[in-house]
């Protein structure tokens, strides 16, 4: 029992410091490949560079939250290959040890990790998403708001357009919003447009005016109002790769719920394919497995954001669940 007590702790510890310099190294390379892409848009003028350490920042807890089984699934396979290739596996095999025991060794540190995944998914996640894509969206229409001309059709994002004839400050006079979209064209016509910024975000007040629902159809609608306040988000026309991972903004809430909740799930079994997948023969070395571990890796993350993306009726969570278990 002593004996199993001692190596229960050193796999356990040898794991958990794969662990971190996996996790450490991946964040790095993901956090500079994130902030080369800021500084574009900063060079472009799309985003003020005094807020790119915020914006990374904030969007750190999702980079983490995904690297997590990486790490995890990685650190298995290096600490169990090591014991293959310096035959310290048969010190385990001589205690009792086999593949199950391995399993029952590191769920304490799988369950514990799975913890803190389900935390960023579900309560810090969320919110650094939502300020961050606040700050992207404050800071590109500000920007483009100032650089707009007078008695001029100005393009403002992808499908949006403004005219107005003067300014005063936050306020523009005889403006026409086009918003041209999926469903039609609407056009608002107001006296005088108000911007609003508040929490990092910029609201369109019209006043006085009229709204023109579907005006390029025979059967649009028209509406007169004293008072219209809508709120206005530029989305980017070309995502990086690796933001469309986490891209679940247009999912419902119950995909939403079950992306959340697939990513811990992820951890567990990722844990019981390293264990399994971990077999060194004579002269081959510890990082035999690693190839077909990231291969295996990939394959399991890319099934999960086909499923997410492209089911929207059948229950997402069942096909995620028993995908992942079948898997």
């Amino acid at each position: 029992m002593f004996k199993k007590n001692i190596l229960y702790k050193s796999i356990n510890l040898e794991v958990f410091k794969n662990f971190l310099g996996c996790l450490t190294i991946l964040f790095i390379l993901v956090a500079s490949s994130r902030l080369l892409g800021y500084f574009d848009k900063s060079i472009a003028g799309n985003l003020e560079s005094d807020l790119i350490l915020s914006i990374l920042i904030l969007r750190s807890p999702e980079f983490i939250n995904l690297l997590i089984p990486l790490s995890f699934f990685l650190s298995v396979l290096i600490a169990l290959g090591r014991l293959y290739m310096d035959h310290e596996i048969y010190a385990y095999q001589s205690a009792g040890y086999s593949k199950i025991a391995f399993v029952k060794s590191l769920l304490f540190q799988t369950f514990s990790l799975t913890v803190i995944s389900v935390f960023l998914s579900f309560y810090v996640t969320p919110d650094f998403e939502k300020r961050a894509d606040e700050i992207l969206n404050y800071s590109s229409i500000e920007k483009k708001l100032k650089l707009l001309n007078e008695d001029e059709l100005s393009h403002i994002s992808d499908s949006s357009y403004l005219y107005f004839s003067s300014r005063n400050g936050n306020y523009f006079n005889q403006s026409i919003f086009i918003e041209d979209d999926a469903n039609g064209i609407s056009i608002i016509s107001a006296e005088r447009l108000k911007l609003i910024e508040k929490n990092r975000a910029t609201d369109f007040e019209f006043l006085n005016g009229k709204i023109f629902f579907d005006a390029a159809s025979p059967n649009s609608l028209v509406s007169s109002f004293k008072k219209l306040t809508t709120d206005f988000n530029e989305k980017d026309s070309e995502e990086e790769s690796f933001e469309r991972v986490f891209n679940i903004d247009e999912l419902s809430d119950k995909a939403q719920f079950e992306w959340a909740l697939a990513v811990p799930i992820m951890i567990i079994n990722l844990m019981i394919l390293g264990v399994c997948l971990t077999n060194s023969a004579p002269r081959q070395g510890r990082m035999i497995s690693l190839l077909p571990g990231l291969l295996i890796f990939f394959l399991y993350l890319s099934t999960l954001i086909v499923f997410r993306d492209g089911i929207s009726e059948i229950s997402l969570l069942h096909i995620l669940v028993c995908g992942q278990f079948t898997f």
